[in-house]
């Protein structure tokens, strides 16, 4: 803008100071005076003479443009150079003005040169424009510090009054660009788009931070490493952050540096050309052959009744009970630490987190802050299926009417994402859902973003679903989710790995449709439910208890005192069958008829807690046995199975 504003003056003042500059005029054709007169005090009621100046540069003898001015004896040679310099925009301060050959002084003045009034004069102004010139213009620019060119350029057309496109066509440098000259010179150093000054009188090398990084890479046995350590390595070896000196975030700055780089995930960091870089320590995944309810294979033996092979185990005759007691838990311990890695859920909370910003920067809201949820923000991992909600709760935006501003919302951001997302952030597919916009990312099942007002506290957004109707309600749900997911994350370590074992076997079973398949928050809040009624703590036993309620769901009726009373509730709700109170949201029953159907949960949980019964009846002999569905349920249960894609067969498939 700076540099538009420059040149439409320039050719303002042009049009002022006389006919076309390009050509040389002839006759007495001058204006009777110049836009500038006034400023240098010229007399217009006296006669003034007219001085045409030619300005010339060392590069081109022949005169690159021609002005015609007015001029009175009294002006000197600076003041008459003053005038050209605001007309005729030039960044090179050594000029001299030539009068009939001879090279005039700044204090002459144009009379005592032998130019007087009533006749018409032509000198030359010649512009010494030369590279060391430029080359000196820029080094007192980049003292203070290093810039971009695009900043190098508007700052030289703030302090020099041209353009450097200007000055570099002023040297007969037509088709260069600025990041072009730069490079010829010795004494800079261009790299990213950054301009550095080689500093000539010190032995040190001009600072590359991507060299630095490629260094510390090349130090590594297969030059890659995680993000995170390698800005721990860079802190300790300069005792400064990445990302100060960047500018940017250390991944953001990896992208940029693709010629060098490989991100993977924006979690790895490889040197370009190098080995692939190792995948994150996980366990292998529990395979599915063909027949349902076959177990994963491994050297851990597996619960009663979860999934087995059909064994028996003989408890020693002469042993005590407990000890078989023991066993079947640790039995459960195992399978747990199996199915729930810690290498799985550090990465699912990382990429959460990247995405989470990500996503920040590239929408065009005021977001006050970002919420995780789901089995991520919960820490409710499962190998194989981890799945993140992200809420951003926004400034500005209306507390009521969500089913107006959302939709309109959600598509705006979906496009924004589309255009933003590249293909190092892992992002595989964007869709909108009805209150979501849902993204398929490389490492998570599914990450659903959802936006939400600031109520201020828990109180308002109370208040503010109360004085909604029925049907406008559904839409504040992610409202709740810092006191949703805080409930569950702050359960004791026994409960949330029961609740990991449910989800792990929910996951075993085929469903036939998603209204009969469990969802996360049923199967949090009936294990937390039956472990706060029961005082074992046993980890098999809590799985049990569970099960047990499961079998029985048509009878539950659970409420929660944790942050409203029984009195907020709707009279409405106290008349659902079953009724399973959301914990935060007093007028959300989880166990709708209109949105589960628990037919099915019954009749798998029954069958698992039958096959479980000799262990409760301490038995010398348990038996291990797996129990399918009955024959009628396994065809309908194949039939689907291979009517859906792999990757969902794989969630859904089985029993057991």
């Amino acid at each position: 803008c700076l540099v538009k504003l420059i040149r439409y003056l320039s050719k303002a003042l042009r049009a002022f100071s006389g006919p076309d500059r390009n050509s040389n005029l002839g006759g007495d054709s001058f204006p009777p005076t110049d836009f500038l007169g006034s400023r240098y005090s010229i007399d217009k009621s006296s006669s003034a003479m007219k001085v045409q100046v030619n300005i010339k540069t060392l590069a081109s003898k022949e005169a690159a443009t021609t002005l015609d001015m007015l001029a009175a004896e009294a002006d000197t040679v600076a003041s008459l150079k003053d005038r050209v310099a605001i007309i005729q925009l030039n960044p090179f301060p050594e000029q001299d003005l030539v009068f009939e050959g001879r090279v005039l002084q700044d204090c002459d003045r144009l009379g005592d040169c032998g130019a007087t009034e009533g006749g018409k004069w032509s000198m030359d102004l010649v512009i010494k424009a030369s590279e060391d010139t430029l080359v000196q213009q820029l080094k007192e620019l980049l003292q203070a510090r290093d810039l971009s060119c695009d900043e190098l350029g508007l700052l030289y057309c703030y302090k020099f009054g041209a353009s450097v496109t200007q000055a570099l066509q002023t040297l007969g440098l037509n088709g260069e660009k600025l990041p072009d000259f730069l490079r010829r010179q010795k004494c800079f150093q261009v790299e990213n788009n950054h301009v550095a000054v080689v500093r000539e009188d010190t032995s040190l090398k001009p600072f590359s931070l991507a060299g630095e990084v490629e260094s510390i890479l090349k130090a590594t046995n297969n030059g890659s490493m995680e993000i995170k350590e390698l800005c721990a390595k860079f802190a300790a070896k300069f005792n400064i952050s990445l990302a100060s000196i960047a500018g940017v975030k250390p991944v953001d700055f990896l992208i940029k540096e693709r010629e060098r780089f490989v991100v993977k995930n924006r979690i790895i960091v490889q040197l370009r050309g190098s080995s692939p870089p190792p995948a994150v320590a996980a366990p292998p995944k529990a395979e599915r052959p063909a027949g349902a309810g076959t177990p994963p294979r491994g050297s851990v033996t597996m619960p009663p009744g979860l999934v087995a092979p059909a064994k028996v185990v003989q408890a020693p005759a002469d042993g005590p009970k407990q000890n078989l007691e023991s066993t079947n838990n640790e039995q459960y311990i195992a399978l747990h630490n199996k199915i729930a890695n810690k290498a799985v859920t550090t990465k699912a909370m990382q990429i959460a987190s990247n995405l989470a910003d990500i996503a920040k920067d590239a929408v065009f809201l005021n977001v006050d802050r970002v919420v995780k949820g789901g089995s991520v923000g919960k820490g409710m991992v499962v190998n194989g299926f981890a799945d993140a909600e992200l809420v951003f709760f926004l400034n500005g935006m209306p507390a009521q009417q969500q089913e107006r501003w959302l939709p309109p919302l959600l598509k705006s951001v979906s496009a924004t994402l589309l255009d933003s997302l590249g293909e190092d952030s892992g992002v595989q597919r964007v869709d909108i859902t009805e209150d979501s916009v849902r993204l398929e990312i490389e490492g998570l099942a599914s990450v659903d973003l959802r936006f939400s007002p600031v109520y201020g506290s828990y109180e308002n957004t109370v208040k503010a679903l109360k004085a909604q109707g029925p049907d406008a309600r559904r839409w504040f749900a992610a409202s709740f989710v810092e006191e949703r997911t805080e409930f569950v994350a702050r359960q004791p370590a026994q409960i949330k790995m029961a609740i990991r074992l449910l989800k792990w076997w929910r996951d075993q079973q085929a469903w036939s449709s998603a209204m009969t398949r469990p969802s996360d928050e049923i199967l949090e809040l009936v294990a937390i439910f039956s472990a706060v009624q029961s005082t074992s703590q046993d980890l098999k036993t809590s799985v049990i208890k569970a099960m047990s309620r499961l079998a029985r769901f048509d009878e539950l009726r659970v409420m929660w005192s944790n942050f409203y009373s029984k009195n907020d509730i709707p009279v409405a709700l106290f008349r659902h069958r079953p009724l399973l109170m959301d914990p935060v949201n007093p007028f959300v029953n989880v166990a709708d008829p209109k949105l589960f159907d628990p037919s099915e949960l019954m009749e798998a949980a029954a069958r698992l807690a039958s096959s479980i019964e000799p262990a409760k009846r301490g038995a010398s002999s348990l038996s291990l046995r797996l129990v399918s569905p009955p024959p009628h349920r396994m065809d309908a249960l194949r039939a689907r199975a291979s009517s859906v894609p792999t990757t969902a067969r794989r969630l859904e498939g089985g029993g057991g």
